[in-house]
């Protein structure tokens, strides 16, 4: 049995040579390498094969964004053949859209480095996340720390999606579920059998423009739930402070906001008091 089954699923290519620095952390750990993508690129290929000549590389319908392609893989390898599997994927840093989690208000390039840096900022960090769930057998998941969340507002309007997903696996529902938002974790392989049941062909295909409700973010949270139903418990992993990072967004919408109202309203405010208000031109 190797240790870790890795699955990246390489959707924005341009961060390719981001992503080989990020795997550079897993030097001396015994796992296999697997990539998808929604598109074959000859330079991409080499790039990864250069790096690691084998890396199993599969082109995939661009279905259920990371999710989709992950349910493909996991019914693509024999779990028994690994420990864990790390889930990591690309993001779209260039989006100027944010998620609120825990209070904190992550734009899509700050929640990318903190979701790659809780599992494969440095050798040692991936060392560490082993090593937990090497010595804690209760232990089934580990996340980011700053992406774990157990607010009811995070998953309750999803709750009966959820419930439905877990009922057809044979688990029973949940009425509170903690989970990793972003789908970034290590996780003990045997847990993930149940999931075997699902394939690529069940998500929709992906559109960007849907920020929640689909099957995959139903099971951005069905990860974290299959895992506490088999009786082990996610970890929220504490690693390099963002606390500088994650206060900036909020100081800078109190001391300059520049918005326009439902009305077509332009206010401009500083330190929240406004100074300046016109209506915009139909």
């Amino acid at each position: 049995m190797k240790k870790i089954a890795v699955h990246l699923h390489l959707y924005y290519k341009e961060q390719t040579d981001e992503v080989i620095d990020y795997l550079k952390s897993l030097k001396n750990t015994d796992h296999d390498i697997y990539v998808t993508m929604v598109s074959y690129d000859a330079n991409v290929i080499l790039k990864l094969k250069n790096f690691n000549p084998d890396i199993t590389i599969k082109i995939v319908e661009n279905r259920g964004y990371d999710i989709g392609p992950f349910v493909d893989f996991i019914n693509s390898i024999n779990l028994k053949d690994y420990e864990y599997i790390l889930k990591v994927h690309t993001k779209n840093k260039s989006n100027q859209s944010y998620t609120t989690l825990n209070g904190n208000r992550l734009d899509n390039k700050l929640w990318c480095n903190i979701l790659w840096d809780s599992m494969l900022k440095s050798k040692q960090r991936v060392t560490d996340n082993l090593t937990i769930l090497d010595n804690n057998k209760d232990i089934g998941m580990i996340g980011s720390y700053y992406c774990y969340t157990d607010a009811d507002t995070d998953y309750k309007h999803m709750l009966p999606q959820i419930n439905k997903e877990l009922m057809k696996l044979k688990f029973l529902p949940l009425n509170k579920i903690p989970f990793i938002a972003g789908t970034m974790f290590l996780v003990k392989s045997s847990l993930l059998y149940p999931l075997k049941k699902y394939s690529i062909k069940e998500f929709p295909p992906t559109n960007g423009q849907i920020k929640d409700g689909t099957l995959a973010h139903v099971f951005e949270r069905l990860f974290s739930a299959i895992i506490i139903q088999q009786g082990y418990k996610l970890y929220p992993a504490k690693h390099d402070v963002f606390w500088l990072t994650l206060l900036y967004p909020t100081i800078k919408r109190f001391l300059f906001q520049k918005k326009i109202t439902n009305s077509g309203k332009l206010i401009v405010k500083i330190c929240k008091i406004p100074v300046y208000s016109k209506k915009e031109a139909a």
